[in-house]
């Protein structure tokens, strides 16, 4: 279809819904206990993609609970 056939239908990037595109195309999302799992038995190594490429985005350090000083005296 082209997009000046007038079967086309434009729908702004606003209103669409990527989930259901997602899905629409057979994508099925982890569930939460599935995500927590993987995570446990991976540790915190890279984990494969289910195309067999290897996730490699870094993970974040975790940083120390810092607080705020304030001297209220001045």
């Amino acid at each position: 279809m082209r997009l000046l056939d007038p079967r086309f239908k434009y729908i702004p990037a606003a209103r669409t819904d990527v989930a259901a595109t997602w899905r629409r195309f057979g994508f099925k999302p982890m569930t939460e206990a599935e995500r927590r799992s993987r995570k446990l038995r991976n540790g915190n190594r890279a984990v494969p993609a289910d195309d067999g490429r290897t996730n490699t985005t870094p993970q974040r350090p975790r940083l120390p609970n810092l607080t705020l000083a304030v001297n209220v005296n001045e």
